[in-house]
């Protein structure tokens, strides 16, 4: 038996290789997280005399999830870990993997911000967030080109203890706290930039995802929002009158992105419009919501930055008045 390809120490779910095994009889296939077998299989060897573990890593990601951020720093604890993958009873390998959804062109070990884009516009009263995959010692580091041309740098955040994925408070507010009296146009946390638009908007409604890596980060549509009423509530007759016995009403909001000012922009959305977990801010709280439909389009040849459109409901039916 001859193991011909492994993962390897770190690892992106979706990007993590294949299992190949070079034998002329069965084996068996085991994987442990946290002390315990998650995965046992017997695997015959095909006409090449191979066995091969396909899609390894979305089995492994189904074991990580990541968590909305509670403060200015959270340390995502459950969006990483040691997998260890055993043949028959005796430990191969071990592969420090982190969580992502699709695949990538990122480096496992040093993947840099973990979002689909480096270039944001932000917009001051907005939230943001950025998380990096760093080690004990790493930092994260912030500059700013004021409004007279000025760069200034400083620290963010210095991570402490065990390595793993840190989710960080990036917003506008945030970074001015650090260059008391500042005024700028652009800022760098890491290697993801903020561009600052200050346009004066009628409204901005602000939303949160969980991205591709199960990060929290945020878009802002300054578009319009509709709300289109309905109605799922079951009624019955009583005394010959028919009413209302459970009341479940069903609205659902239709929101325009507004100006989009990068081509960035549009794998921003692109992951927001396909998130799996996606949030509201409304005077202050977060609430769960349901994404319903969208008319995301990119031309990739032409340079015209089209707005998005997207429907949404809320997730509990019971937030349906707080709009």
């Amino acid at each position: 038996m001859n193991v011909i390809q492994r993962p390897g120490a770190v690892e992106l779910a979706a990007d993590m290789p294949d299992y190949i095994i070079d034998t002329d009889s069965t084996i068996t296939f085991a994987v442990q997280f946290n002390g315990q077998t998650i995965l046992s299989e017997e695997y015959v060897p095909d006409a090449a005399y191979q066995v091969r573990v396909r899609k390894l890593g979305r089995f492994c990601a189904k074991a990580l999830w990541g968590l909305w951020p509670t403060g200015r720093t959270l340390f995502q604890q459950k969006l990483s870990g040691t997998f260890s993958f055993l043949i028959n009873g005796v430990k191969d390998a071990d592969s420090y993997v982190l969580f992502s959804r699709f695949a990538s062109k990122k480096t496992a070990d040093s993947p840099g911000v973990l979002s689909t884009i480096q270039d944001k516009i932000s917009r001051p009263g907005s939230y943001e967030y950025v998380s990096f995959f760093l080690s004990s010692g790493q930092k994260i580091d912030v500059t700013i080109s004021d409004v007279n041309g000025e760069v200034s740098s400083g620290t963010l955040y210095t991570h402490a203890g065990e390595r793993g994925i840190c989710t960080l408070d990036a917003s506008y507010s945030r970074i001015q706290e650090l260059f008391p009296g500042k005024e700028f146009y652009s800022y760098s946390v890491g290697n993801m930039t903020f561009h600052v638009d200050r346009t004066s908007y009628t409204e901005k409604f602000v939303f949160r995802f969980l991205n591709m890596f199960d990060v929290p980060e945020t878009v802002c549509a300054v578009g319009s929002m509709v709300l289109k009423g309905s109605d799922d509530s079951e009624t019955g007759y009583m005394w010959g009158i028919e009413r209302k016995f459970v009341v479940n009403p069903s609205d659902e909001y239709t929101v325009n992105s507004g100006a989009i000012l990068l081509q960035a922009d549009y794998k921003l959305w692109h992951d927001f419009v396909g998130a799996q977990q996606v949030q509201i801010l409304v005077d202050g709280t977060w609430y769960d919501i349901v994404i319903t439909a969208n008319n995301f389009e990119r031309d990739f040849r032409k340079n015209v930055l089209k707005t998005v459109e997207f429907s949404f409901r809320f997730a509990d039916p019971d937030n349906n008045r707080v709009l």
